[in-house]
C-alpha cells in the first residue's frame, strides 16, 4: 500500500482535480486522502457548496478518504494553511507523499524558493521596499529578485507556486516525499475548451446560470452540484451573507477588530472606518485594501470577525483528524489508521467528548461556522448541523 495526501479545497470538483487523482494514482498511490477546506476556504470567501456535497464529490471521483482541514486553518494565510493541512496527513501516520500542483511543475526550483523565502536578507530588503510603498508580494519579489534571480522571483508570484513553496516548507520535517505535477497540463486558462476550466470560472458560470461548466466536471460531480441546488444549497456567496456580515461588523470598533488573525500595524482603524462608511461587504472590502494589505487578507479578517475566530488559534497544531467521507478503500486506511494516528480520529460528534479541551474549542469554531454559513442558503438550516451530518461513504460500485 502507498498512500497520497492531496490539500484541496475543491471548489468545485472539476476534471482538473480529476487528472490529478489520475495522474497521482499513475505515480504510485494505491490509496489517496484528500485533506480539504469546509464551507469557508483560504482566499477569504464561503465555499459555494457545502463541505458535504464536496466530500461526496471527492469520493465518487476516486478519492478514497476526505478529511477536514479546520476552519480556522483553512481560512489563514497560505503559510498556515498549508502547515496545518500537511500536519493533519503527518500524523495519519500513514501518508508517504504530499501530491500538488504547480505552475513550474519542478521540485528543485520550488526548493530553491523555499530558501529564498528563508534567506535572513529578504527580510531587510523588503521592509525598505514596504516603507516605499510597495505591496508586500511586490516587495518581496524584487527582494528576491535581487538576491536570487528572476527565476525564483517568478515562481514567488505564481499562486499555485506560492503553495508549492509552503508545501515544501512544510514537508521538511516529514517523511512524506512530494510529488507535482506541472500546473498547465492541469489547466491551460488561455483553452476555449469546455473541458479545461478553473474553478473560479466555473463559480462564474454557475453563478451566471450559464450551464456550459458542466462539461469541465466530471458526471459525479455535476450529478452531486444539480441535486444540492435543487435543495437551495448551492451556489452561495457572501453576497448571500451580506447582511449578516453587516450586522456583525457594525457592533464592532478597532479595538475589536484588533483581535483578529491578520490585523496588525493600525489596520484595525482602518477596517473600523470602512466599516462606518460602508453599506455592503464589498465596499468595505474596496475601503480597506491598499498596496500594503491584499484583498484575501482583507477577505478573511471580515470572515474571521464574522465568525468570531480569534488571532493565536491557528499557531497550534490542528488538534484532531475529522473524517468526511470515505471509499471501500478509505475504510482500509481508517483500519491502519487506527493503529498509527498521532492525533484522535474523529467519526461522530460523540467523538469530541475524549479528544480534549483545545479540539472540542476548535469543533465550537466549525459548529459556529456552519450554521453561520447555512444563512446563504435559499432556506437557512437550524443549528447543530455539525453534531448530526453523517460521514459519506460509497458504496463498492459508486466510487471510481
Amino acid at each position: 500500500m502507498k498512500t497520497a495526501g492531496i490539500i484541496c479545497e475543491y471548489n468545485p470538483f472539476h476534471n482538473g482535480h480529476l487528472y490529478q487523482i489520475k495522474k497521482t494514482r499513475e505515480a504510485g498511490a494505491t490509496h489517496i486522502i484528500c485533506v480539504m477546506s469546509g464551507n469557508f476556504v483560504q482566499r477569504g470567501d464561503v465555499s459555494i457548496l457545502p463541505k458535504a456535497a464536496k466530500a461526496q464529490m471527492a469520493i465518487d471521483c476516486g478519492a478514497d478518504l476526505v478529511l477536514e482541514l479546520p476552519v480556522v486553518w483553512a481560512m489563514s494565510g497560505a503559510q498556515t494553511f498549508a502547515k496545518g493541512a500537511v500536519g493533519i496527513l503527518e500524523n495519519t501516520g500513514i501518508c508517504d507523499m504530499l501530491s500538488f500542483g504547480s505552475e513550474c511543475g519542478d521540485v528543485k526550483l520550488l526548493s530553491r524558493a523555499v530558501e529564498a523565502v528563508n534567506d535572513e536578507r529578504i527580510e531587510k530588503r523588503i521592509k525598505a521596499y514596504l516603507n516605499e510603498g510597495a505591496s508586500f508580494v511586490n516587495a518581496r519579489a524584487k527582494a528576491i529578485e535581487e538576491v536570487h534571480g528572476s527565476e525564483i522571483a517568478r515562481i514567488i508570484a505564481s499562486p499555485n507556486d506560492i503553495l508549492g513553496i509552503e508545501y515544501l516548507s512544510a514537508l521538511q520535517e516529514s517523511s512524506m516525499e512530494p510529488f507535482v505535477i506541472k500546473r498547465d497540463t492541469v489547466h491551460d486558462k488561455s483553452s476555449e475548451s469546455p473541458f479545461k476550466k478553473s474553478a473560479g470560472e466555473i463559480r462564474e458560470l454557475l453563478l451566471a446560470g450559464d450551464a456550459s461548466f458542466k462539461k469541465a466536471m466530471p458526471a459525479e460531480a455535476f450529478e452531486v452540484l444539480r441535486q444540492y441546488a435543487k435543495t437551495g444549497q448551492c451556489p452561495n456567496t457572501v453576497e448571500d451573507l451580506d447582511t449578516a456580515i453587516m450586522a456583525v461588523l457594525r457592533r464592532m470598533r478597532a479595538e475589536d477588530f484588533k483581535n483578529f488573525p491578520d490585523v496588525s500595524e493600525g489596520l484595525e482603524n482602518r477596517i473600523e472606518t470602512a466599516v462606518k462608511q460602508s453599506a455592503s461587504v464589498n465596499e468595505i472590502l474596496l475601503r480597506s485594501k491598499s498596496k500594503r494589505y491584499t484583498m484575501a487578507r482583507i477577505r478573511r479578517i471580515v470572515l474571521n470577525a464574522y465568525l468570531g475566530i480569534g488571532k493565536g488559534y491557528s499557531h497550534s497544531e490542528v488538534p484532531y483528524i475529522r473524517v468526511l467521507g470515505m471509499s471501500e478503500g478509505g475504510k482500509e486506511l481508517l483500519k491502519e489508521m487506527r493503529e498509527s494516528a498521532k492525533l484522535p480520529i474523529i467519526m461522530k460528534y460523540a467523538d469530541f467528548k475524549s479528544a480534549g479541551g483545545f479540539a472540542r474549542k476548535i469543533f465550537e469554531f466549525e459548529a459556529r461556522a456552519a450554521d453561520l454559513y447555512s444563512l446563504s442558503f435559499t432556506k437557512p438550516a437550524p443549528c447543530g448541523t455539525e453534531m448530526t451530518n453523517a460521514v459519506y461513504i460509497a458504496s463498492s460500485d459508486t466510487a471510481n
